[in-house]
């Protein structure tokens, strides 16, 4: 007896395989979206992060210090998707500059009492602490070919040290036949290291560049006429040279193309239609594209915002975009490749305004090489673990004035959704709108433009409505 085919509920190997391409691009979107991001990180207190380094795995460090009225070295390991995996803080100082120490763990330097160092095994634990008899603050570190350390500073007086793998001090170098200070310090192939900075010349600061030996001797130098050098990254023929300038009190970007013995070739002044542009910072991707971060004051009545742009080798700009926090500032410190990328994702870091001007917080995006824009700023993550159900939690504090702080749990990936509405059910603001990965979160909410009164938050997954909470806000 035939069977009637309109009853054959049996799927064809067609439709699995289109099931299996429709599933496997909506995974593929989720992971998209989580993957390029955009968060802020708060110690409780005023926080910036000035530089980070690769970690083990696709894990990376951000670094720099946390405080008020006094500071405190600061560092928190994340992994690729900007999640905090732990942090430490460490009494008095700042972090200015962090390296990888090949373990996983890394080594960093910056402001404290005297010339330090100090290396982190990749659970934070400290493994040596050293200090140097110079008072030199130290803007640089970086890792050398055997293992050890090279780092650069100074305050009028240019500073050089080389260390050893385990931080002990190999030899140093003072720099005073005129007032200088270093900002960064690169080896080379043959031994030697390529150092930039600023020197005090014909009565006048002026962009510095030099090459030195193994042992920090001279062996070429050259100054440009702008007052300040920052960072400089190889091309095939020379170099890419950051300088700048001031007008008043408001700054000027200047790219500089040199030859191999750091000669200018051609500059060209990067500003565009802004009032000022500060702390400029290189990555190079390869021989023809390079990646420049830094924040720039597009009016007197606005505050900051991040500029990253995509140069090639002859400083053409390929593609620019702009990082912002609603009307407060976002300000760019530098950045660093993606650990475990292979497509050239970078990772930019400094501080934001999430609040207004009386909070800032560490900041961190992740892009991809064509600078795609990244989504808004996220919500924190707080916990990996996985919570064991979908919740929502009351926020605190409530009532409240200004902010509060909304916390909520969920236990597998999901298109999450968190609205604001009025008393008479009409939506307000959208606080939350993305894929995530299961955890406990939290965001941050704070009112513009809203009367005081009573509002409902709730919570949808997929969709569907999970949970739904009051809270009052007395203006």
């Amino acid at each position: 007896m035939n069977k009637n085919p309109q009853y054959n509920l049996k799927p064809s190997p067609t439709l699995k395989i289109l099931a299996f391409l429709v599933f496997s691009l909506f995974f593929c979107q989720s992971l998209s979206s989580q993957f390029y991001w955009q968060k802020t990180y708060n110690s409780g207190g005023y926080d910036e992060a000035y530089d980070g380094c690769a970690a083990d795995g696709s894990n990376f460090y951000l670094a720099g210090y946390a405080g008020f009225a006094s500071w405190h070295m600061y560092i928190l390991k994340l992994n690729q998707l900007g999640d905090t995996i732990w942090t430490r803080r460490y009494n008095g100082g700042v972090i200015n500059a962090i390296a990888p120490s090949g373990d996983g763990g890394c080594v960093f330097t910056g402001q404290r009492n005297s010339c330090f160092t100090m290396k982190l095994d990749l659970n934070g634990n400290v493994v040596w602490d050293k200090s140097y008899p110079s008072g030199a603050e130290t803007r640089d570190i970086t890792q050398t070919g055997d293992s050890g350390y090279v780092m650069c500073g100074g305050l009028f007086t240019g500073y050089i040290c080389k260390l050893d793998t385990l931080g002990n001090l190999q030899w140093e170098r003072y720099y005073n036949d005129s007032p200088q200070d270093f900002d960064k310090i690169e080896p080379t192939d043959d031994g030697g290291y390529l150092v930039c900075g600023r020197k005090y010349i014909s009565n006048n600061w002026k962009a510095y560049f030099m090459k030195i030996d193994g042992m920090g001797n001279i062996v070429w130098e050259n100054f440009y006429q702008y007052p300040f050098g920052t960072s400089f990254v190889s091309t095939n023929n020379g170099f890419i040279f950051l300088s700048g300038f001031n007008i008043v009190s408001d700054g000027r970007i200047v790219l500089i193309k040199t030859d191999l013995m750091g000669n200018q070739l051609f500059a060209d002044t990067l500003s565009r239609n802004t009032i000022s542009d500060i702390s400029p910072e290189i990555l190079k991707l390869n021989n023809n594209k390079f990646v420049i971060s830094y924040f720039s004051r597009i009016s007197n009545t606005n505050g900051y915002i991040g500029k990253i742009i995509r140069i090639d080798s002859n400083l053409n700009i390929i593609k620019s975009i702009s990082l912002s926090v609603d009307t407060n500032s976002i300000y760019l410190y530098n950045l660093i490749k993606a650990p475990g990328s292979s497509i050239d994702d970078i990772i930019v870091m400094g501080s934001a305004e999430p609040q207004g001007p009386f909070e800032v917080d560490l900041y961190a995006v992740r892009l991809d090489s064509s600078l795609t824009q990244p989504p808004p700023l996220t919500v924190n993550i707080i916990s990996t673990q996985i919570p064991k159900e979908f919740d929502l939690v009351q926020n605190y504090p409530n009532p409240f004035n200004g902010t509060t702080l909304i916390k909520f749990s969920i236990i597998t990936i999901e298109f999450v959704q968190i609205k604001v509405f009025d008393v008479l059910g009409r939506e307000v603001e959208t606080l939350v709108s993305e894929n995530l990965l299961p955890g406990t979160y939290s965001k941050t909410f704070s009112p513009k433009n809203l009367a005081s009164g009573i509002y409902f938050y709730q919570m949808s997954i997929a969709g569907k409505i999970i949970k739904t909470r009051k809270m009052i806000y007395n203006k």
